[in-house]
Protein backbone atom coordinates (compact mmCIF):
# COMPACT_ATOMS: atom_id res chain seq x y z
CA UNK A 1 0.00 0.00 0.00
CA UNK A 2 1.34 3.39 -1.00
CA UNK A 3 0.24 7.00 -0.62
CA UNK A 4 -0.07 9.01 -3.79
CA UNK A 5 -0.42 12.74 -4.27
CA UNK A 6 -2.18 13.31 -7.60
CA UNK A 7 -1.35 16.89 -8.64
CA UNK A 8 -3.62 17.00 -11.71
CA UNK A 9 -6.95 15.32 -12.29
CA UNK A 10 -7.05 12.36 -14.68
CA UNK A 11 -9.86 13.28 -17.07
CA UNK A 12 -12.12 10.98 -19.10
CA UNK A 13 -15.14 10.88 -21.36
CA UNK A 14 -18.02 9.43 -19.35
CA UNK A 15 -19.09 5.98 -20.53
CA UNK A 16 -21.68 3.95 -18.65
CA UNK A 17 -19.91 0.58 -18.42
CA UNK A 18 -19.58 -2.11 -15.78
CA UNK A 19 -16.18 -3.57 -14.89
CA UNK A 20 -16.30 -6.59 -17.24
CA UNK A 21 -17.45 -4.50 -20.23
CA UNK A 22 -14.76 -1.89 -19.61
CA UNK A 23 -12.11 -4.58 -19.18
CA UNK A 24 -13.05 -6.15 -22.54
CA UNK A 25 -12.90 -2.72 -24.19
CA UNK A 26 -9.46 -2.07 -22.69
CA UNK A 27 -8.07 -5.41 -23.81
CA UNK A 28 -9.02 -4.51 -27.40
CA UNK A 29 -7.96 -0.84 -27.11
CA UNK A 30 -4.80 0.85 -28.36
CA UNK A 31 -1.71 1.01 -26.16
CA UNK A 32 -1.98 4.12 -23.95
CA UNK A 33 -5.76 3.89 -23.51
CA UNK A 34 -6.98 4.69 -20.03
CA UNK A 35 -10.25 4.03 -18.20
CA UNK A 36 -11.71 4.21 -14.72
CA UNK A 37 -14.67 3.17 -12.59
CA UNK A 38 -15.78 4.91 -9.41
CA UNK A 39 -17.35 2.83 -6.65
CA UNK A 40 -18.82 3.63 -3.26
CA UNK A 41 -18.36 0.85 -0.75
CA UNK A 42 -19.52 -0.44 2.61
CA UNK A 43 -18.84 -3.51 4.71
CA UNK A 44 -21.36 -6.01 6.06
CA UNK A 45 -21.26 -9.61 7.30
CA UNK A 46 -20.67 -10.81 3.73
CA UNK A 47 -17.62 -8.57 3.22
CA UNK A 48 -17.10 -5.58 0.97
CA UNK A 49 -20.08 -4.30 -1.04
CA UNK A 50 -19.39 -2.15 -4.11
CA UNK A 51 -21.80 0.16 -5.91
CA UNK A 52 -20.68 1.62 -9.24
CA UNK A 53 -21.20 5.39 -9.45
CA UNK A 54 -19.34 6.48 -12.59
CA UNK A 55 -17.03 5.27 -15.34
CA UNK A 56 -15.04 6.75 -18.19
CA UNK A 57 -12.60 6.10 -21.02
CA UNK A 58 -9.76 8.04 -22.65
CA UNK A 59 -8.02 7.23 -25.91
CA UNK A 60 -4.20 7.47 -25.97
CA UNK A 61 -2.55 10.86 -25.52
CA UNK A 62 -1.43 12.78 -28.58
CA UNK A 63 2.19 13.88 -28.99
CA UNK A 64 1.16 17.43 -27.97
CA UNK A 65 -0.60 16.17 -24.82
CA UNK A 66 2.41 14.03 -23.83
CA UNK A 67 4.84 16.91 -24.39
CA UNK A 68 2.74 19.21 -22.25
CA UNK A 69 2.65 16.74 -19.34
CA UNK A 70 6.36 15.88 -19.64
CA UNK A 71 7.26 19.59 -19.52
CA UNK A 72 5.37 19.97 -16.22
CA UNK A 73 2.50 22.04 -17.56
CA UNK A 74 -1.17 21.46 -16.81
CA UNK A 75 -2.61 18.62 -18.91
CA UNK A 76 -5.03 19.43 -21.72
CA UNK A 77 -8.66 18.56 -20.95
CA UNK A 78 -10.36 17.37 -24.12
CA UNK A 79 -13.72 18.90 -25.07
CA UNK A 80 -15.60 15.62 -24.57
CA UNK A 81 -14.07 14.82 -21.16
CA UNK A 82 -16.71 15.27 -18.48
CA UNK A 83 -15.57 13.10 -15.56
CA UNK A 84 -12.33 12.51 -13.68
CA UNK A 85 -10.25 11.08 -10.90
CA UNK A 86 -9.75 14.40 -9.07
CA UNK A 87 -6.43 15.76 -7.89
CA UNK A 88 -5.76 14.95 -4.24
CA UNK A 89 -4.21 12.52 -1.77
CA UNK A 90 -4.91 8.81 -2.17
CA UNK A 91 -4.17 5.40 -0.81
CA UNK A 92 -2.85 3.59 -3.88
CA UNK A 93 -2.38 -0.02 -4.95
CA UNK A 94 -1.40 -1.57 -8.26
CA UNK A 95 -2.37 -5.16 -8.92
CA UNK A 96 -0.27 -7.75 -10.78
CA UNK A 97 -3.33 -9.39 -12.32
CA UNK A 98 -6.60 -7.99 -13.59
CA UNK A 99 -9.60 -9.10 -11.65
CA UNK A 100 -13.06 -10.15 -12.74
CA UNK A 101 -16.08 -8.23 -11.49
CA UNK A 102 -17.04 -11.21 -9.31
CA UNK A 103 -13.63 -11.02 -7.57
CA UNK A 104 -13.33 -7.23 -7.46
CA UNK A 105 -14.64 -6.86 -3.90
CA UNK A 106 -12.07 -9.34 -2.64
CA UNK A 107 -9.29 -7.63 -4.64
CA UNK A 108 -10.18 -4.18 -3.25
CA UNK A 109 -10.82 -5.23 0.36
CA UNK A 110 -7.29 -4.32 1.52
CA UNK A 111 -7.40 -0.73 0.25
CA UNK A 112 -11.00 -0.35 1.48
CA UNK A 113 -10.02 -1.39 5.01
CA UNK A 114 -7.44 1.41 5.45
CA UNK A 115 -8.31 3.91 8.18
CA UNK A 116 -8.70 7.60 7.38
CA UNK A 117 -10.14 7.37 3.91
CA UNK A 118 -13.44 8.04 2.21
CA UNK A 119 -16.06 5.49 1.17
CA UNK A 120 -15.08 5.83 -2.51
CA UNK A 121 -12.60 3.85 -4.62
CA UNK A 122 -11.46 4.67 -8.14
CA UNK A 123 -10.36 1.66 -10.18
CA UNK A 124 -8.14 2.59 -13.12
CA UNK A 125 -7.31 0.35 -16.06
CA UNK A 126 -4.34 1.43 -18.17
CA UNK A 127 -3.18 -0.28 -21.38
CA UNK A 128 0.62 -0.32 -21.03
CA UNK A 129 1.41 -2.42 -24.08
CA UNK A 130 -0.29 -4.59 -26.68
CA UNK A 131 -0.38 -7.48 -24.22
CA UNK A 132 -0.45 -5.72 -20.86
CA UNK A 133 -3.22 -3.85 -19.08
CA UNK A 134 -2.70 -2.85 -15.44
CA UNK A 135 -5.27 -2.24 -12.74
CA UNK A 136 -4.80 0.40 -10.04
CA UNK A 137 -6.95 1.47 -7.12
CA UNK A 138 -7.12 5.04 -5.72
CA UNK A 139 -8.94 5.71 -2.44
CA UNK A 140 -9.09 9.33 -1.24
CA UNK A 141 -7.40 9.77 2.15
CA UNK A 142 -7.34 12.63 4.62
CA UNK A 143 -3.56 12.90 5.04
Amino acid sequence: MQRLNLFNALTYKREDMDFNSLLLKMLKAETGSDAFLLYSFSFNDGGLNLKRLDSGFKSPLTAEEKERIESGRTPIVRADEDTSIPEGKYFFEQYPDLSEEELLAMTLSHIASQKGGSDKIYVRLYKESILECVMQAFRPCSS
